[in-house]
């Protein structure tokens, strides 16, 4: 029972808020954090929701990086939509665990990621608030190379 309230929002305030609230994890583990920005886009889409989407989405990429490692955020128009990607240097996800990625209560279990907490709800949370606001989420990976999280949301007409 998620609520969603899509209306016209300008993206970058969201996602910068979401990108500054998990800064302080990524100085943490010494791992470059950026968010280049291009344009003045708005979609549709509810910006609390886009914010929760983002933390999720920018929390796990640092989580699941080492060390040194890179978060970049960027957007790419498309269409009629704008995607939004996540770009990580991280651990990458296991070939046998991608189609699993956004099931309920699932988490990787590798080596590298033994210890890291969570719940395994988080993105399919994220995949369930995309769709509510008519966008699509998918990614890519390689393992011991990173993964890049994209998502899309309509333009505003």
């Amino acid at each position: 029972r998620i609520t969603i309230e899509v209306k016209d929002i300008y993206i970058r305030e969201p996602i910068q808020g979401a990108v500054d609230e998990v800064s302080q994890l990524a100085r943490k583990q010494t791992i470059s954090l950026s968010y280049e920005v291009s344009g003045t886009t708005h979609v549709l889409a509810d910006a609390r929701r886009v914010k929760e989407i983002m933390v999720n989405l920018a929390g796990n990429a640092i989580k699941y990086t080492p060390e040194k490692g890179r978060v970049r955020v960027f957007h790419e128009v498309r269409e009629k939509e704008l995607i939004t990607h996540i770009e990580d240097t991280g651990y990458g996800i296991p070939q046998e665990a991608q189609s699993k990625i956004f099931e309920k209560f699932y988490r990787v279990q590798s080596p590298e990621t033994r210890d890291i907490t969570g719940t395994g709800l988080g993105l399919f949370i994220v995949k369930q608030l995309v769709e509510k606001m008519h966008g699509t989420i998918w990614f890519k990976s390689t393992q011991g190379k990173g993964t890049t999280f994209s998502f899309s949301l309509p333009l505003v007409s």
